[in-house]
């Protein structure tokens, strides 16, 4: 009975670490159109808390188009990047209950989010700390009516990059050098919809509707790493 019952808990042992291993490389070894599938109705809010890069990807037209080999889905060292969000109302609704104009003609006003972000690096990569800015009018909206409206969801726009290398050390992490990536700035924020978010940056307006994203980032949330 007892080699019965070490055999089993072996077993539950060796299965539990197969779990652990795939969990580590189901990203890498996922769908790259599933990766890259951009939750429309994800809020900013959703996106609040602390992340861990999980992947990098380079999209094969921009590789081709600049001479890069590598392609698709990235390994990225572990506790590379790491990044903390915060979604913030906008400064100007601060002590009004009418909040920001979001509609100038209709005079029409509503509370809208910010989303402030802070990306750090691992020693040997860079100690520079990028701050990432995405205004309320960095997302797509709708308008319906005073303080009515939806606001802050989908992909947004960056409006700042406050760092030395704007594509947020691109080349440092993933070991692919290369002056057409290094030369751009992230752009784009939005989660995917398997709650993933993604940094990248595209030639397309990705506010609007998806497109060929050229490179990026995909984070995890830092639990979900740890729990790895």
């Amino acid at each position: 009975m007892k080699k019965d019952i070490s055999l089993l808990l072996v077993l539950a042992l060796a299965l539990s670490f197969g779990t652990l291993a795939f969990a580590e490389d189901s990203l890498l070894e996922a769908d790259v159109e599933d990766v890259l599938d951009f939750d429309r109705e994800s809020p900013v809010t959703d996106w609040e808390g602390e992340w861990v890069l999980a992947a990098a990807y380079i999209g094969e037209d921009f590789a081709d188009e600049n001479d890069i080999e590598t392609t698709g889905l990235i390994a990225v060292p572990e506790d590379a990047v790491k990044m903390s969000v915060t979604a913030v109302l906008d400064g100007s609704a601060t002590g009004s209950d009418a909040g920001v104009m979001v509609d100038q003609a209709a005079y029409y006003h509503a509370h809208v989010y910010d989303m402030d972000a802070v990306v750090t690096f691992a020693e040997d990569i860079t100690d520079d700390e990028a701050k990432l800015k995405l205004p309320w009018d960095g997302w797509l909206y709708t308008v319906r009516g005073e303080g009515d409206g939806d606001f802050n969801m989908g992909v947004g726009k960056l409006s700042k990059v406050s760092a030395e290398d704007k594509s947020l050390y691109f080349g440092a992490v993933t070991g692919v050098e290369s002056e057409a990536i290094s030369d751009e700035n992230m752009k784009y924020v939005g989660m995917n919809k398997a709650g993933q978010l993604i940094v990248c940056y595209s030639e397309d307006n990705m506010v609007k509707k998806d497109g060929d994203v050229a490179f990026a980032y995909i984070f995890v949330r830092a639990e979900e790493a740890a729990a790895e």
